[in-house]
């Protein structure tokens, strides 16, 4: 039986999951029976099942919640938000952007146990079984957070709301672990010609032996690298213009059904694709990728280059703001200094017992303002090279005005968001297909769901 894991990823976004948890035979998740529906808003359903294993979850994690009740209604909630966002033509959701937050979460969990403990946790038994089901929840998630977006954007506060949350909610509001600030330089390695036609090569092969009767599926389950779509035969279904990156969409919105592409090359690697169905503006897509992994040369090749950087910075030749811009290839952070930002919180400042293993030994030892040695590591699926800067150690201290002001304002804008989301779904009951079980009739909800029965 699988923990329904679509509340979890927010529960436990910030916090440990908690994977060294009792097995799942041990686990009494698994006493939990499927019952019925608990709820329909619009077209989407919430089981039974699905408040019960997340009201236990929170229970067995620590977290004080009151009753089922208030899980139902979070959940209406999000469905609700959920629902008005697939029908505003506004709210756009690519599949790049799903599954660089599936790799994220995934990596995340990985912070707190292994692979196997972390399937085991969640009763999965293969990663992409995992990892499909965490696409189809990050997708819904993406669509309710764009569609909280536009509810709330223009939102701000004042230095005196800020002040004002500040006095009314201090006696509340938690420590602050000790936490860093951090820059980086990601560099990629430089791929030689001959290793580049050894993976295009290695594609036409199998191309060919598609072409002579062999299964493209298969292929793609035995071969391909892409693992949101290897498990499934290299099947990417409903792929409409805008989903995917430029160079994979140039391609495939050109093949004809039954066709097969020449080797193509994305940021991800080199790709064959083959266009299984056409509807319209929408295709189903099977796709083989062979990602470009460097050599230990193009690997050493790549480090000097880091060690020269560093050279160049340490001397004055550079900033590191200037070589961050130069030089490193994450275009998220390049164009500011390299600065990092957590994920969670979108802020500069990170909890340093949370930060990725290799990230943490690399900053262990360094005092404020230097520079760590270049390391191996992984970025956007690929090995690169990576040079981290230790900006400043914040210190565990009780949250206040002076230190954490960026913090409090966010949690204070956060509130005002939480009121004018409330506000809105409110607005929008009428107008909405609800259904909710008659078990529920106890339920002592914030919103007038009722009325919409």
């Amino acid at each position: 039986m699988k923990i329904n894991i679509y509340l979890l990823l927010l529960i436990f976004s910030v916090s440990s999951i908690g994977v060294n948890a009792q097995p799942k035979q041990d686990n009494p998740l698994n006493q939990l029976k499927l019952d019925g529906v608990a709820a329909v808003v619009g077209d989407e359903i919430i089981l039974d099942s699905d408040i019960e294993r997340d009201y236990v979850q929170a229970k067995m994690q620590g977290y004080q919640v009151e009753n089922e009740c208030d899980f139902l209604e979070n959940i209406l909630i999000d469905k609700l938000l959920l629902t008005k966002a697939k029908e505003d033509t506004l709210v756009i959701v690519t599949n790049d952007l799903v599954e660089r937050q599936v790799d994220n979460t995934i990596q995340r969990f990985l912070t707190q146990g292994s692979e196997r403990e972390i399937l085991d946790y969640f009763g999965y038994n293969t990663m992409p079984e995992f990892r499909q089901e965490l696409r189809g929840i990050m997708r819904d998630q993406a669509y309710a957070q764009r569609k909280q977006e536009l509810i709330t954007q223009g939102l701000d506060a004042t230095p005196e709301e800020v002040r004002l949350f500040y006095e009314k909610f201090k006696d509340e509001l938690p420590d602050i672990p000790e936490e860093v600030e951090l820059s980086h330089i990601v560099l990629a390695p430089e791929i030689f010609p001959e290793n580049e036609q050894k993976v295009i090569d290695e594609l036409m092969m199998h191309k060919s032996d598609v072409e002579q009767g062999s299964s493209f599926a298969t292929k793609a389950i035995l071969y391909s690298q892409d693992p949101g779509s290897s498990g499934n035969g290299g099947l990417i279904q409903n792929v409409k213009r805008g989903q995917m990156v430029p160079e994979f969409d140039a391609v495939v919105f050109n093949l004809q059904e039954g066709e097969i592409s020449e080797p193509f090359k994305t940021d991800f690697g080199y790709h064959i694709a083959l266009l299984e169905k056409r509807r319209g503006q929408e295709l189903d897509v099977r796709h083989i990728l062979i990602q470009l992994k460097p050599t230990a040369e193009e690997l050493a090749l790549t480090r000097q280059k880091a060690d020269s950087i560093i050279l160049q910075i340490e001397t004055g030749e550079l900033t590191f703001k200037e070589a961050a811009f130069r030089y490193s290839i994450d275009k998220y952070t390049k164009f500011n200094a390299g600065k990092l930002m957590d994920q969670n919180t979108g802020e500069d400042k990170m909890d340093r017992s949370k930060l990725p293993t290799k990230t943490l030994m690399s900053i262990a030892g360094l005092s404020d303002g230097d520079i760590s040695e270049p390391f191996e590591d992984e970025f956007d699926r690929k090995a690169v090279m990576r040079i981290i800067k230790l900006e400043r150690t914040i210190p565990e201290h009780k949250i206040n005005l002076e230190t954490d002001y960026a913090r409090l304002k966010n949690l204070t804008i956060s509130t005002k968001r939480q009121e004018t989301v409330m506000n809105w779904v409110a607005e929008q009951i009428d107008d909405t297909f609800f259904s909710i079980d008659s078990d529920y009739e106890h339920c002592d909800f914030r919103l007038n769901w009722r009325k919409a029965d």
